[in-house]
């Protein structure tokens, strides 16, 4: 069995991968069908692996590329699990020039009865 971190480092790899191929379908399946995401700056939750999966895709039709989530720490304690780390992405502009942004990143995951974990909440800043 994998270590809690590598188990959340191949998560990042999923999400990011999913992400970065436009695939909002495939981010969403990473969540509970409970999961909240609440989004920066102070944006308002969305709740529900469809809404999730909606708010996704209305990133990436905004033109938000080259997501990449890094692991600061990840801790399990039977059957949840946290990360904390960093997430990053950029958009190109109308006038063609690429802009950065990131911050932190807090995930708490739920330890599925197939031994998976999916994601119950997600906050950025």
């Amino acid at each position: 069995m994998q270590n809690i971190q590598a188990e959340i480092q191949a998560i990042n790899a999923q999400f990011d991968q999913a992400f970065n191929s436009k695939n909002a379908e495939a981010i969403a399946k990473l969540y509970e069908a409970n999961a909240t995401v609440m989004p920066a700056p102070a944006g308002a939750p969305v709740e529900g692996t469809t809404a999730i999966q909606t708010f996704f895709d209305g990133l990436i039709q905004a033109g938000v590329i080259e997501h990449q989530l890094t692991l600061a720490e990840a801790v399990a304690d039977g059957n949840l699990a946290y990360q904390r780390g960093n997430w990053a992405g950029a958009m190109v502009g109308a006038d063609g020039v690429k802009q950065t942004f990131g911050g932190n990143v807090h995930l708490v995951y739920r330890k599925q009865s197939d031994g998976n974990w999916k994601a119950v909440t997600h906050i950025w800043n």
